[in-house]
């Protein structure tokens, strides 16, 4: 028995080690690092400044002192709009809103203090596009626009071809859903959501899971808060892409409840008949409804928080089938010369011809139902320590 408990231990403690040594580079992808410098009206440094900054949906506060040469490093800072407040005794406190932080991001910051009264406040509601300098990789990164593009199907992958450099191939490989980026071969660019790998598989790593027959790629639009495609020189945390990267990072709750409905609805009856199907053919059916909705919010304020997701897909639609198929008379000569049953068995699976060609022939033409269905769901808590 005490054999067995040292070596649930062992186990134990192997997973928590594996798990703290991958921590760093996947924090990488799915937070932003912000770095400042303080000095004051003069550009003379200030060592001692106190550094707070508070993220504005989840209220998380971090908080930091220059060192002597007035410089300052906030690493693991979740991706989200934050507000600044800088202090030091002999200066006017800076309060900033809005400084917008995307996964994966480094920002360096120059900020000035004015002489004053630490009761004394200068507030910023502006700030100027952040720059990335730290990195040679390209990063484009749309955000809380991702639920307000209008794509066909809210389809993940027709969000990301919005990216220069970005296209779906004509002929992609394994069934799936593949895209290039900077010219690179189907299996040249990965796949991230919050930094752990979302590939349909290593050969492929295109968006569409089984086969290519998802109708949802890998979750809903609804529940993703940024989509980031990188490409260039690509840092190391994106080892094993050579053409780019994209990176998901899903929503999070926040301290106030949110939630959204949606609806996505087609039918025939909008639509035309084709003008290729025989008169005796009636219309081709459609039927399309893609449904769903979110709700986030606290558990415990400041602590624990919630968000989750579901959306649904439900299509029946027409499609035109047309082919050459034999005419009556050539069934019976086949039966004639082939008289099993299993001859009989594969004739009567095949339909009569009702545009006539000759006596051997004739074409078949019809409007068959094709039917589609997929759920997905997504659930999301997060907890802050401390």
């Amino acid at each position: 028995m005490r054999n067995l408990w040292r070596l649930g231990a062992a186990v134990l403690l192997l997973i928590v080690t594996i798990a703290l040594a991958s921590s760093p580079a996947r924090a990488q992808v799915i937070t932003a690092t912000l770095y400042g410098v303080v000095h004051d009206g003069t550009g003379a440094i200030l060592p001692g400044v106190t550094v707070v900054v508070t993220h504005q949906g989840t209220n998380l506060v971090r908080e930091t002192v220059s060192d002597e040469r007035g410089e300052f490093a906030l690493p693991a800072l979740p991706a989200g709009p934050y507000a600044i407040k800088i202090e030091l005794a002999g200066f006017k406190t800076y309060n900033s809103q809005g400084l917008n932080l995307g996964a994966g991001q480094t920002v360096r910051q120059t900020y000035v203090l004015e002489v004053g009264n630490i009761e004394e406040s200068v507030t910023v509601t502006e700030t100027s596009p952040l720059v990335q300098t730290s990195s040679t990789a390209q990063m484009q990164t749309i955000g809380t626009e991702v639920q307000e593009i209008p794509v066909s199907r809210r389809n993940l992958q027709n969000v990301v071809l919005l990216a220069p450099g970005v296209n779906s191939p004509d002929n992609a490989v394994g069934g799936g859903r593949a895209f290039r980026v900077n010219g690179v071969g189907d299996g040249g660019s990965a796949i991230t959501v919050d930094g752990s790998s979302a590939q349909t598989n290593p050969e492929n790593r295109g968006f569409g899971n089984y086969g290519g027959q998802n109708q949802i790629e890998i979750l809903s639009v609804e529940s993703v808060a940024e989509v980031q495609v990188i490409k260039g020189v690509l840092a190391a945390e994106y080892g094993g892409s050579i053409g780019g990267q994209v990176n998901m990072i899903t929503r999070s709750g926040t301290n106030q409840f949110h939630g959204s409905l949606l609806e996505n609805f087609q039918s025939d009856a909008f639509s035309s008949r084709d003008p290729f199907l025989p008169a005796t053919t009636p219309k081709a059916k459609i039927r399309f409804n893609q449904f769903g909705g979110s709700l986030g919010g606290p558990i415990l304020r400041n602590r624990v928080l919630f968000f989750s997701t579901y959306e649904g897909y439900r299509e029946e639609a027409g499609r035109t089938v047309s082919d050459n198929v034999a005419t009556q008379a050539t069934r019976n000569r086949i039966l004639a010369a082939l008289p099993y049953p299993e001859t009989r068995l594969v004739l009567d699976n095949m339909p009569l011809p009702n545009q006539p060609i000759n006596n051997v022939i004739g074409r078949y033409t019809d409007a068959k139902n094709v039917i589609r269905r997929d759920n997905t769901f997504l659930g999301k808590v997060d907890f802050e320590a401390g």
